[in-house]
């Protein structure tokens, strides 16, 4: 079985480091990239399997895209901006018991 390309687009390193952890898991190829320039330039020599985008870069993203016969069947996951709590910036710490 051949393995996906996901293309996700985020420019926070630890939401890029929580999504991309399953995918890598169950042995997808992940390529995250931090700002929809970058992702416009690897779609341009790459055809993922699906795309993750972050809400600041999916109108960019989505409007390059439109333009593109042959990348346009693609699935495009939004993934919210969840807003996260003061502290917490690099992602889940457990508390000490």
């Amino acid at each position: 079985m051949p393995t996906e390309t996901i293309l996700l687009v985020d420019d926070r390193q630890y939401v890029r480091d929580a999504v991309a952890r399953p995918y890598l898991e169950a042995g997808a190829r992940v390529e995250g990239l931090p700002t929809c320039a970058e992702a416009i330039e690897l779609l341009a020599r790459l055809r993922p399997d699906w795309i993750l985008v972050g809400e600041q870069h999916a109108t960019e993203l989505l409007l390059w895209l439109r333009e593109r016969q042959d990348r346009v069947d693609i699935p495009i996951v939004l993934l919210p901006d969840l807003q996260t709590p003061p502290g917490r910036e690099h992602g889940w710490e457990p508390r000490a018991a």
